[in-house]
């Protein structure tokens, strides 16, 4: 292309250029002030239809109001009589009214009388089966408070959307006492939605909320709605715009959405003045353009041309010792000049470039890694000295062999596949032309042995960004693929352990569900026997002291039956909750009350600080009951007679916070570190109290799959406080199977 083209196209994009910016910035600021116009415009069309639409529900409202404040209704409801059935209730009624539904109530809410009408067809129908489960679901609107009471909005029925409105039955003098209820219902359909679209000369459609067939841009409206925007609107298209809001039901809840659409004439009257705005603008550009590019040949175009012819016949001879003459002292004898100096430039580059190729052999023929080069069809150009290092080959054996004499088959075959992705990767429209690929491949040794190499590939690629071949770099990592295989050996003996140790955990259950079977088989007789006989031994003595001490021995164990129980299952993860909403002042009252008579006889004072209103929580009640009974009996059991216990909570932030504290003899810092670990006792208590020493680690796994925490603080000879927290909602369990 000649410089003059090259010119008249940069003026030409120039003014193009302009004329676009032109017409963009009169787009933003003429065309979006149509566009706000039309959106406000569309606003109050669907302002208007809402109106109408609350206008026909008022009429419904009227009619239902005058129908119910009429003595012959009065009368009717009381004595139902076919006379007003016949007078006033025929299929006319429904026709001039425009009634699809009427339903007598009595005081009771049973349906006295009702009515269902087809509008089209001017026939009667039966009533919609579904009218009498809303009424029943909604006893609102059969049960009227006052003579002043009255209901009217829209419901969704199987059927469809209705209006209806509901009146209480009153004499004509709007007096009481309320006789019943009167309902009046016009289903919300095309007949009613078309009367709407004729009465606002507006095009109107309407579709329930839930609706999975709705429109696609019906479900954008519904997601853009909102309290602050209640009407939505947007282009539907070229020809019209729409406006979207909700209609909601009886109870305040959107039901329906509703459309109105309506033709963009404002906008394209905007677009009318935009298209003359730009014609003018072309026009005065054209004008200006040709005078631009008349100075342009004169001064400089003419100029520049026998510069061209002068570096074209330099370029031609090859002689990068020739230079150009130009002369003037303005910006192209410099350019003249810069040219002369970038010949100059040149000749030195040609003898840096000879060196620099020496150089770069030099590094080729040295390196440790294979550097080979293929053309477009696989077949090796160069290969870099080094591949006798690596194969026993000579450089020139190497390049005359093709990559399945190379490689195994295996590696021949993964080789062919990456070769066929990227053939097809290259056909895409969009591609990565930087891209490469690291394959692992084995390589025959002239000797017939093998060995692994890394083998990093890109495309080599012409001007067009053609393929033309492949650059390629082959690493040996034979030690490494014997490391791997190690580390997959190593790994695979990880496993069989992982799964033998799976396989004695499961032992362990089974165990553990077995040993408690057959423990607690036996002590179940002899707790109810022993319990049989303190009824009977009724007096004092030597046999009443040892059924009671057979019954206490059998509790005992059967609680530790639970407790190892409850300690297996949390190890395996096993342990479950059953969260529901629990009242923790009431659950907490009752725990102290029930261990009241415990504190009692040892000679404690049980004291419960708990405030009037505690929060309700998210929580497995028997559970907490649990980690509570715990507490309170390791406080009663390290407090000496005459001490006293606390109860404390209170709400803290997102949880719940529970305190006992006691004035026993108090925990060393040593022993407090390993407290709440399974089969853990004071050392000074171990032969004095009886236990497994299972209940503070039973309650920290308890109180942990609440999401919760469980701590103590304590000083010797200064009592102890035992505290854990409970999140006020549910929290994810942790996961055991990692303990596992």
């Amino acid at each position: 292309m000649t410089l003059r083209k090259k010119t008249l196209l940069i003026i030409a994009g120039t003014f193009y250029g302009v004329i676009i910016l032109l017409f963009f910035i009169s787009r933003n600021i003429l065309l979006e002030s149509y566009a706000d116009l039309e959106r406000q415009s569309t606003h109050r069309d669907v302002e208007r239809v809402l109106a109408a639409y609350s206008q026909g529900l008022a009429n419904l409202e009227t009619t239902t109001a005058d129908w119910a404040a009429w003595d012959d209704t009065y009368a009717f409801i009381a004595e139902p009589n076919e006379g007003y059935i016949r007078s006033n209730l025929t299929d006319s009624t429904f026709t001039q009214l425009g009634l699809n539904l009427m339903l007598y109530i009595d005081p009771s809410g049973q349906i006295t009388f009702g009515k269902a009408f087809d509008l089209e067809n001017e026939e009667e129908i039966p009533l919609p089966p579904s009218i009498s489960t809303y009424l029943t679901e909604h006893d609102s609107l059969v049960t009227h408070r006052d003579a002043e009471s009255s209901y009217a909005g829209t419901i969704v029925l199987p059927e469809g959307p209705m209006l209806i409105a509901s009146n209480p039955i009153l004499t004509s003098e709007h007096e009481g006492p309320i006789q019943g209820t009167l309902i009046m219902g016009r289903y919300l359909d095309a007949a009613k939605i078309d009367e709407l679209a004729e009465f606002t000369l507006l095009s109107i459609t309407i579709h329930e909320l839930n609706d999975p067939q709705v429109p696609p841009d019906f479900s954008v409206a519904r997601s853009s709605i909102s309290t602050a925007s209640p009407v939505f609107v947007q282009p539907l298209s070229e020809q019209s715009i729409a406006g979207y809001t909700f209609i909601n039901n009886i109870d305040g809840h959107p039901a329906l959405i509703l459309r109105v659409d309506t033709p963009r004439d404002i906008y394209h009257q905007g677009q009318s003045v935009i298209s003359y705005l730009i014609l003018s603008i072309v026009g005065v550009s054209l004008a200006f353009g040709l005078v631009t590019l008349l100075l342009l040949e004169k001064q400089v175009l003419s100029r520049l041309s026998y510069l061209s012819r002068s570096v074209s016949d330099i370029g031609t001879s090859g002689k990068l010792t020739a230079r150009v003459a130009v002369s003037g002292s303005d910006e192209l004898s410099k350019l003249g000049a810069t040219i002369n100096g970038m010949l100059w430039a040149l000749e030195q580059s040609e003898t840096e470039l000879r060196e620099s190729e020496e150089h770069y052999r030099l590094l080729a023929e040295h390196a440790t890694d294979v550097i080979y080069v293929m053309d477009a069809n696989l077949k090796f150009t160069y290969v870099s000295p080094s591949v006798t290092r690596l194969t026993g080959h000579s450089v020139e054996e190497a390049v005359s062999l093709s990559p399945n004499q190379v490689l195994t088959p295996a590696s021949f075959n993964h080789a062919r596949d990456i070769f066929t992705e990227e053939a097809t990767r290259e056909s895409e429209a969009t591609k990565d032309l930087t891209r490469s690929r690291t394959l692992e491949l084995e390589v025959k040794r002239k000797d017939g042995s093998t060995v692994w190499v890394e083998a990093t590939m890109t495309a080599l690629r012409d001007s067009a960004d053609k393929v033309i071949g492949i650059l390629g770099v082959a690493r040996d990592i034979t030690e490494r693929k014997k490391a791997e295989a190690k580390l997959q050996e190593l790994y695979t003996a990880e496993k069989k352990l992982r799964e033998d140790l799976e396989a004695e955990i499961n032992k362990r259950v089974e165990f553990t569900r077995a040993l408690v079977h057959e423990l607690k088989t036996p002590i179940t007789p002899v707790l109810a026997s022993s319990e049989l006989m303190l009824e009977e031994i009724k007096e004092s003595g030597p046999l009443w002291e040892l059924a009671q001490n057979i019954n206490q021995g059998a509790y005992n164990l059967n609680q530790r039956i639970d407790e190892l129980l409850d300690l297996a299952r949390g190890e395996v993860g096993m342990l479950r909750l059953n969260p529901e909403s629990v009242d923790s002042g009431q659950l907490l009252r009752s725990i102290v009350d029930s261990v009241r008579p415990l504190a009692q006889k040892n000679g404690h004072l049980l004291n419960a600080e708990l405030p009037s209103s505690l929060p309700v929580i998210q929580a497995d009640g028997d559970r907490l009951r649990q980690v509570m009974l715990n507490l309170l009996n390791n406080a009663f059991k390290f407090t000496p007679a005459g001490g006293s216990i606390t109860v404390r909570a209170r709400k803290k932030e997102a949880c719940l916070m529970v305190e006992v504290e006691d004035t026993g003899r108090g925990i060393s810092k040593e022993e407090q570190k390993r407290l709440f670990e399974p089969y853990q006792q004071l050392e000074e208590e171990r032969t004095r109290l009886s236990g497994l020493g299972l209940g503070l680690s039973l309650s920290k796994k308890l109180v942990e799959l609440h999401g919760g925490q469980i701590w103590v603080q304590s000083e010797r000879g200064q009592g102890s406080t035992f505290s854990f927290s409970i999140p006020l909602e549910v929290k994810e369990p942790p996961d055991s199977s990692a303990k596992r």
